[in-house]
């Protein structure tokens, strides 16, 4: 017999926010468990810059997650990009050369410290990584390889013994 699912058909929790129904058969696999467990601990402690619904981007160091998808960020920083009526004053101010403008504006940034991002706002995570980590993981991912011993282009003939089977 199987057991009941964790939660009822279109349960509202207190915030209005609707829950799935999870049956059993849906929960990953123990070694799909242990991947996912141990992809998230090559994570640790590496620069995030996490996209939100609203526009903004958080970069920090990740700490720790949660099964809601929460990520906790540590010595962050937050980017907004510029508001509405700043590229209004900004377009106001650029003279036009041809007929079509292009104004360019710089996102405002804050530090924020510890701060923790909520799963259901996360649009996209990306993992900053520089050209020289990259270089060390494809050499750890890739076997070495061994140098080919050159042979010198006469190659001496090898004495050959016959061997008579009866």
């Amino acid at each position: 017999m199987q057991p009941p699912p964790l939660f009822p058909l279109s349960r509202n929790n207190h915030r209005g926010r609707s829950k799935a129904i999870m049956n059993y058969d849906a929960l990953p696999t123990p070694s799909s468990k242990a991947e996912a467990t141990d992809f998230l601990q090559t994570l640790l402690n590496k620069n995030l810059r996490v996209g939100t619904t609203d526009g903004r981007m958080f970069w920090g160091s990740f700490k720790c997650t949660d099964s809601d998808c929460n990520l906790v960020l540590q010595h962050t920083y937050e980017y907004r990009p510029p508001s509405l009526s700043q590229l209004q004053s900004a377009a106001t101010t650029t003279t036009t050369t041809t007929t079509t403008t292009k104004v360019v504006m710089d996102m405002t940034s804050r530090y924020l410290g510890l701060v923790v991002v909520p799963g259901q706002y996360i649009t996209k995570i990306e993992v900053e990584e520089f050209a020289s980590q990259l270089k060390k993981k494809q050499q750890k991912q890739s076997p070495p390889q061994q140098p080919q011993q050159q042979q010198p282009q006469q190659q001496q003939q090898q004495p050959t013994r016959k061997v008579e089977i009866s």
